[in-house]
Formats: C-alpha cells, structure tokens, sequence
C-alpha cells in the first residue's frame, strides 16, 4: 500500500498572508485615528491609491494627515469623505496634479468678481475719505494752503480701482489658462494703472460744482458709511483677503 502523502502548501501562501496582515494592519490603523468606519475605510483605499503614484513619501504623508485632521474635525458635523473629496480616483488626482486650470477667459467676470469690484471700490472709497476728512479737521488751513480733492474726483479714483483690482491677480495667477504671455499681460498691467491716474488727474479738473470738496466732518461720515457697506458686502458675499480679513 502506497502512503498517503500530506498535502502540499499552495506557493506563495504566506506571501499572501502576509499582505493581508499588513492591509488589515493599515486598516486598522484608520479606524484608530478617530475615524468612522466608512472615512476610515476611504482614508484606506485613498493610501493605498495614493502609494501607486510618483508623489514623494513627505507629501504623501502631508496629504494624509492633512486629511485625516479635516475628517475628524468635519465628523463633528456629519461630514463624510466622500462629501469633501468625492471619489478616491478623482481626490488621488487632485493631490497628485492639484487644481485644475479655469477655463480660458476667467480672468475678467465669473460670480465673485462684481462683489470684490464693490468691495474694492468701497475700500478706496474709504481711504480717501477718512484720510482727507481727519487730515483737514486737525489742519483747517490745508483746505485752502493745498489742492483739495473732490468728491467726484474721489469716486471716480475708487470705480476705476474697484473694476482693475480684482482683475491684476488673476492676469498672474498660474491656475488660470491666460491668452497672452507674461509680458503682454505685465504690459496690461501698467496701462491699467495709467488709466487710472489719467482719469483721476481729469476728474481733479472739473469744477467745484462738479467736484465738490466735503468739509471734514461730512466726509469722515461718508467714511464710515463705507466701512459699513463693506462690512455688509464681505458677510453678504464670503470675500476673502484686504480689509476686515
């Protein structure tokens, strides 16, 4: 009688047991960063579609932790992963190439930009009215020793700089596809600001019926009244950076 041999171990079987301990390990460990169970389980498959990539292991490391310190703190108010990132494919792609490029013509226009036009009109506004208003209540003599400059004038300096302001950051900014090189667009730059002058230089000519100057007093109200708009604006719209940031 022939004896029966044992049976023989498949290949390979504790190489394949051990990736399994160690994704179990790495499953794990999610679940005991304070994590539930399904922002632990994307925060897994997100590694592990994260660890296929040429992105080096410090920024690797960065977007996890920076991740998982954002799931936490959103879990407080019932965020999920997939609410904050969408799909692990669609988020790896993200950290890997980062934002993608507006579309071509964005840098004039699109939802933000009449709200930051005001804002930015509003904060010229102020400037000059406060600074022009306290300058003259402490020194009455400047209103007739200097060129006092009107109200119109004023107003005409804060439009013009309302409608460029928002607009020379984006002619810079590398996430946006832009229709002219750099210099066209540092050339453009330039005549912006020289419009600007030039129309606040005409404005300063017109008549004082036109262009009246306000007594201190009047304009520092009209100063503070603009703060007040702003204030208004920046809650009303969600504006980020300059004044009151």
């Amino acid at each position: 009688m022939s004896e029966n041999k044992p049976n023989a171990r498949p290949r390979n079987a504790d190489v394949h047991q051990n990736r399994n301990t160690v994704a179990t390990n790495e499953r794990t460990a999610f679940d005991n960063l304070g994590l539930t169970k399904r922002n632990a389980d994307y925060m897994f498959r997100f590694n592990k579609a994260l660890e296929s990539t040429k992105l080096s292991p410090d920024k690797k490391a960065a977007a996890v932790q920076a991740m998982v310190n954002e799931l936490v703190e959103g879990q407080k108010s019932g965020k999920t992963a997939k609410n904050l990132y969408g799909d692990v494919a669609s988020r790896v792609k993200y950290v890997v190439e980062g934002p993608q490029r507006e579309a071509e013509g964005k840098v004039f226009g699109g939802p933000d930009y009449w709200p930051n036009m005001v804002y930015n009109a509003l904060t010229f506004f102020m400037i000059f009215t406060l600074l022009f208003g306290v300058m003259y209540l402490f020194s009455p003599k400047l209103m007739k020793t200097s060129s006092p400059v009107g109200i119109t004038a004023i107003l005409v300096s804060a439009l013009v700089a309302g409608f460029l302001l928002p607009i020379m950051p984006r002619l810079f900014d590398p996430k946006i596809k832009h229709r002219f090189n750099g210099w066209i667009r540092f050339l453009l730059t330039l005549v912006g600001f020289a419009v600007w002058m030039v129309l606040f230089y005409f404005a300063q000519l017109l008549p004082p019926a036109i262009n009246p100057v306000l007594m201190p007093w009047p304009s520092i109200i009209v100063g503070l009244l603009s703060i007040a708009a702003m204030i208004w604006i920046r809650r009303r719209y969600n504006i980020r950076g300059g004044f009151f940031g």
